[in-house]
């Protein structure tokens, strides 16, 4: 008997109906009532005699069994266990009541004179302060059960959870905590999770193999598993870092054929640089181009970009461009050859991982991420060398203050590079304005999608909302705006390994702008040898950044506006932040005003 009232110390409405459900439970409490309800015999299992039903309780109570035709916890079982655990706690009470009793006669006989002199208030205490205990005991048997379950949760492994979970679903309840999407948790002698965006509620209960969700499924199901690792984050048993880690992309790749095109990739890389560029043949640029195709065919997004980008740059020095520079064309050959050696150690090691962090990914995976409030920053035209062109809007999140942004790409490279201002795409997510007037207004998206670079899909499930107009404030951008450039440095610039081995055109890629508030600069200066706008711009302390825009006709009105600029009230720069040669450069995407 003394087990079984250790097992139903935590057992109270909310674990029963967990077990159950609440129509069962309110049931059970009327047939208590009504029908007659009788212990027969006690053991590791206990024998209750329901009306015409008999009940078998086992521990974990989910296991408990009715003569019922029903085949899941019926109310039988669940007036059983309320029958059970009153006999269970019988001889407790009484004690307790007896107990009480002789505390209260005693303590009468103590004051004597005192206690006559109280009034009918004041003599009602005592009995006030018994409930108050009860109260307490109860919570702590509550409080026994909610431990008992939160150490099952806190001690589920992370790794059967991915296994339940799966890529995608992980991936997408990464996107949700990233983005600040939590789900509503109530603690009491059982867990209940309302899952964010999925319209499902768990109830966790100990053991955790009878917990309950509303898709019925006995099994351990994805929600289950989803409600799991949310406590876990939420109590810290399991850190974010370990959260992005467990939902990296582990897609097998066709390993031969991406060692076959790696080896090749090697081969002509040595050949060139063992040529020389004086002795480089003119076709270089076609056999660029052919490597470019075989990345794509082994499964190498990033490489058919980057031997497309080299093969343009060659392409500069044989049409004699005046922006070609022999040093950046060399350091562009031996990064992307160190990127090979890279990924041949990876794939020779048979990590997929690894593989993919080099290789990349043709088609972005968009995922769930709930709703977000945007602001609409600005809008950047491009033109990339590896054959696309289009727009790319900046977003920032109010709540989390997170850039996000939608591209519309076009590809060019097989309708001629020459071909421009084509008809542009109308806005994503029914918005009635032109595309280019999404960064001057406030959007709410109801039920956005977006990928792990925080791109955001033109899904037709997304709805859009104007708020607004933009409005942008100093409060808006304050994770992002810096008149001190040594902050700037310490929290903005990457390892110097890591921005050589990516380079500057990958860095311009990235959707994280920064805002730059100069105490003064020094006039813009256009280089005509190498086609370039350089203009150092100055914090108060004297720390430099440099304005850095190459020319293109694209970009030929902002290079004369950034000339007109003034040096002692200097705009206020928003942009692409990399390090080189020892300096902090800036690629500028908008000037505005002083904040």
């Amino acid at each position: 008997m003394e087990q079984w009232k250790e097992r139903l110390a935590g057992v109270d409405d909310d674990y029963l109906i967990g077990i159950s459900n609440k129509g069962i439970l309110k049931r059970a409490y009327k047939d208590k009532e009504e029908i007659t309800a009788v212990v027969e015999g006690v053991g590791e299992e206990a024998s209750v005699k329901v009306g015409e039903e008999t009940v078998t309780i086992c521990f974990p109570l989910g296991e408990s069994k009715c003569t019922c035709p029903s085949r899941s916890i019926c109310r039988h079982v669940v007036q059983a266990i309320l029958v059970f655990k009153e006999s269970c706690c019988q001889g407790d009470g009484e004690q307790g009541n007896a107990a009480e009793e002789e505390k209260t006669d005693g303590a009468s006989n103590t004051q004597g004179q005192d206690a006559g002199a109280q009034n009918d208030g004041q003599s009602a205490a005592p009995e006030g302060e018994v409930q108050k205990t009860a109260e307490r005991s109860d919570e702590t048997d509550t409080s026994s059960n909610t431990t008992k379950v939160c150490q099952e949760i806190e001690q589920f492994p992370l790794a059967q959870l991915k296994k339940i979970l799966g890529n995608r679903q992980l991936q997408i309840l990464h996107n949700q905590y990233l983005s600040q999407v939590r789900p509503k948790i109530q603690y009491s002698s059982i867990v209940t999770v309302q899952l964010p965006e999925q319209g499902m509620t768990v109830k966790l209960l100990s053991p955790l193999e009878y917990s309950s969700c509303t898709c019925h499924k006995k099994e351990m199901c994805t929600h289950k598993a989803s409600a799991i690792l949310w406590c876990q984050l939420v109590a810290g048993t399991v850190q974010k870092e370990d959260l992005a880690l467990e939902a990296a992309e582990t897609t097998a790749f066709r390993m031969d054929k991406a060692e076959e095109a790696a080896g090749q990739m090697k081969e002509f890389l040595e050949e060139l640089l063992c040529t020389g560029l004086s002795r480089t043949s003119p076709d270089v640029p076609d056999y660029l181009e052919r490597l470019a195709v075989i990345s794509h065919n082994g499964g190498l997004a990033k490489f058919e970009g980057y031997f497309r980008s080299l093969a343009d740059a060659y392409g500069g020095y044989f049409k004699r461009k005046a922006q070609f520079r022999t040093d950046e064309l060399m350091e562009q050959i031996t990064r992307l050859y160190k990127r090979v050696r890279l990924l041949e150690d990876a794939i020779r090691a048979g990590d997929n991982k690894e593989v993919l962090k080099h290789a990349g990914e043709f088609r972005a995976d968009y995922i769930p991420v709930g709703n977000l409030d945007l602001i609409g920053i600005t809008m950047e035209e491009f033109q990339t060398q590896t054959g696309y062109e289009g727009e790319t809007i900046y977003f920032l999140e109010e709540n989390t203050k997170q850039w996000y942004t939608y591209t519309n790409a076009r590809p060019m490279f097989y309708e001629g590079r020459s071909r421009r201002h084509m008809e542009k795409s109308p806005a994503p997510w029914g918005v009635n304005v032109a595309i280019e007037d999404l960064s001057k207004v406030r959007i709410k998206l109801k039920g956005a999608r977006c990928d792990t670079r925080k791109r955001l899909s033109s899904s037709q499930e997304t709805k859009g909302e104007i708020m607004g107009e933009r409005g942008l404030e100093k409060s808006d951008i304050e994770n992002w705006y810096y008149e001190d450039f040594e902050k700037l440095f310490s929290e903005r610039i990457e390892k110097p390994r890591e921005q050589w081995l990516y380079g500057q055109d990958e860095l311009q890629k990235g959707v994280d702008l920064i805002f730059v508030q100069p105490a003064f600069c020094v006039k813009a200066d256009f280089s005509r040898t190498q086609q370039k706008l350089a203009m150092p711009i100055y914090d108060k302390s004297g720390r430099e950044i440099v304005i850095e825009l190459p020319y293109s006709k694209r970009d030929s009105a902002a290079i004369r506006y950034l000339e007109k600029i003034s040096e002692k009230e200097p705009s206020c720069f928003l942009g692409k932040i990399y390090l080189r040669d020892g300096r902090i450069r800036m690629y500028p995407v908008m000037v505005l005003k002083r904040f």
